[in-house]
């Protein structure tokens, strides 16, 4: 999830394109870069660092009027110079920005470096300008629909040709795209805040789609057929603040509503696991560590491999380093698992483990981060920037990524065949639409939470693999409602919290259709009896989720959880973003 900008018209094209990149910097925020048409070649300026600092230290040039340009959250090659976007062919004459992931880049790349093609980047976006290079024989726009369509993935591409200083060429795949309409000139963006200061006229490019954008001019075609496509101009009536949230009221929202993407996102690391599962094999221990949410998807990866009849451990941060390191040695494997990669007690607990002779595999969402640095392989999770401090689909990134890694250990230690991954395979692909029937029932869960907006205490029960969901759900509300929230195994009930409960007070079970279905109903019970508030979340719940593999079930039973919480927060009247006395990454012990 980066920022893409592209200008054409009669301006100074590098000062607008800057200006379009800092309005998209929430995006992404570890490297930027700008390439503009000059003196009759591509000058391309990018380094790593923020965007004012990157503009500062660049000269710009006064005399291009056509650009492109770009902020990064990394996701293949660490931040650097050399990383960022703008990318070039050999011969610099075809530059291109790129969002999104493409998954056959490793194949693309060694076929066009048998074909003599210089590869400067560890990118798989760099591949991209190489293709266009290698079809072009005369026709710029014939060039980059062939490459286009050579890729598998997501992307969303801006490119510009120094034989053809009077177009910007862009494509779309399930990353989004935008063009802005002015008046002897254009505006590209991957997002709207981007144009709105100079225009609320906008082309929204749809997927498998791509354009010719000229300063008085676009043409939009179908990607497959070249046939010319009449698009909808619309008119943006957000300010800058609101469209930065895509018309969300607060950044955990949009977050939430991007849950789906994230597991796809996730889905794509499947090569990557399966090259760590075949390495994990030989491991007599597995140890998860981790802290906060990034602990509750531990306990959900121990909780599979138990499963799966594989014994693993999932211990927080906080005390992995000062008690379970002492055990370890070179027969056992640590899996780190952290969103930002910088957390403070997870990274001493691998520096700990790796003086053990540990090996070490993490699992990040943030690129070239300090985990990623010290440990043996990583796993990206691809959920791109998150901003609100509580976490929502950076936890569904890390939960599927472990999912991928957990099914791939089982299948190479001969646990599960491959008739059984094939088929849970199908089930999680088809999470996201799943996602999105809970989160279409948003109104609901709205009219649930102002019910409970007043409630001082909240009990969360769940059993096996959803009792970490029954952590997340209740940290999501203690997080940004600053109320009391407990998380129980069900059947812990009876062993104490009981004595608190009473009229009222709110239980939500998370049940799904598996074989504790029954026990969890009289866990039920136990509640109801004492005249608590019962809230099922399951196939026929007051939270309802459509039917899924029992064992796919905290990817998507935490969804409605998320939503409660994020409603409960502003029902109370109280900024869910920004929670009071937390930050976003725990850097200190």
């Amino acid at each position: 999830m980066c920022g893409i900008a592209g200008y054409i018209g009669e301006r100074n094209a590098p000062e607008i394109l800057f200006d379009m990149l800092k309005r998209l910097e929430y995006r992404g925020y570890d490297s930027a870069g700008v390439a503009y048409f000059a003196h009759g070649r591509i000058l391309v300026s990018k380094d790593r660092g923020k965007v004012n600092d990157i503009r500062k230290n660049l000269n710009l040039g006064r005399e291009s009027k056509l650009g492109i340009a770009h902020t990064r959250w990394a996701t293949h090659g660490e931040p650097s110079r050399e990383n960022s976007h703008p990318h070039s062919d050999c011969n610099s004459q075809f530059t291109i920005a790129h969002n999104g992931i493409i998954e056959n880049y490793k194949e693309l790349r060694e076929g066009l470096i048998e074909r003599k093609h210089r590869f400067l980047s560890e990118t798989d976006t760099e591949v991209i300008p190489h293709l266009i290079e290698e079809f072009y024989s005369g026709n710029f726009e014939s060039a980059f629909v062939k490459a286009v369509k050579k890729l598998r993935g997501s992307f969303a591409i801006v490119a510009i040709s120094k034989s053809n200083p009077d177009m910007i060429l862009l494509a779309r795949k399930e990353s989004p795209l935008i063009i802005g309409l002015g008046d002897g000139e254009n505006f590209i963006a991957s997002d709207t805040p981007a144009v709105l200061p100079e225009t609320r006229r906008i082309i929204i490019l749809d997927d498998l789609e791509y354009g010719i954008v000229k300063k008085n001019s676009v043409t939009i075609k179908d990607l497959e057929t070249g046939d010319e496509i009449k698009k909808e101009i619309r008119e943006i009536e957000w300010d800058i603040e609101e469209a930065e949230k895509e018309g969300y009221e607060h950044f955990m929202l949009k977050e939430i509503f991007e849950e789906p993407n994230a597991v796809r996102n996730a889905l794509n690391g499947i090569n990557k696991t399966e090259e760590i599962a075949g390495k994990l094999k030989n491991f007599n221990r597995i140890y998860f560590v981790a802290c906060g949410t990034a602990s509750y998807a531990a306990l959900v990866a121990k909780y599979l491999l138990e499963r799966f009849g594989i014994p693993s451990e999932a211990i927080v941060g906080s005390e992995f380093r000062y008690s379970t390191v002492n055990s370890l040695g070179s027969d056992c494997a640590v899996i780190a698992i952290s969103q930002s990669g910088e957390t403070a007690d997870t990274i001493a607990s691998v520096k700990e483990a790796r003086k053990k002779l540990a090996y070490v595999t993490s699992v990040v969402n943030v690129v070239g981060s300090s985990l990623t640095r010290i440990s043996d392989d990583v796993i990206y999770t691809y959920s791109g920037p998150e901003i609100a401090v509580a976490s929502t689909k950076a936890y569904l990134g890390q939960l599927v990524s472990l999912t991928l890694l957990c099914l791939s250990l089982a299948r190479e230690k001969g646990n599960i065949n491959e008739q059984y991954m094939n088929e849970i395979l199908d089930d999680l692909h088809k999470i996201p639409d799943k996602i999105r029937q809970v989160l279409d029932n948003e109104g609901e869960i709205k009219k649930l939470a102002e019910k409970l907006k007043d409630k001082k205490i909240f009990f969360y029960i769940g059993r096996r693999l959803n009792y970490p969901t029954a952590l997340e759900g209740a940290l999501k509300i203690k997080e940004i409602s600053y109320v009391h929230a407990e998380a129980y195994p069900a059947g812990e009930l009876k062993h104490g919290p009981l004595a608190l409960l009473e009229e009222g007070v709110p239980v939500i079970a998370i049940s799904p259709n598996d074989d504790l279905k029954e026990k969890m109903e009289s866990n039920v019970q136990e509640a109801r009896a004492r005249n608590a508030t019962i809230i099922m979340v399951g196939e026929d719940g007051d939270l309802r989720v459509p039917v899924c593999d029992p064992l796919l079930s905290p990817i998507l039973y935490i969804v409605p959880l998320h939503l409660l919480a994020y409603y409960i927060s502003t029902a109370k009247g109280l900024d869910p973003d920004k929670p009071r006395n937390l930050a976003k990454s725990v850097t200190v012990e």
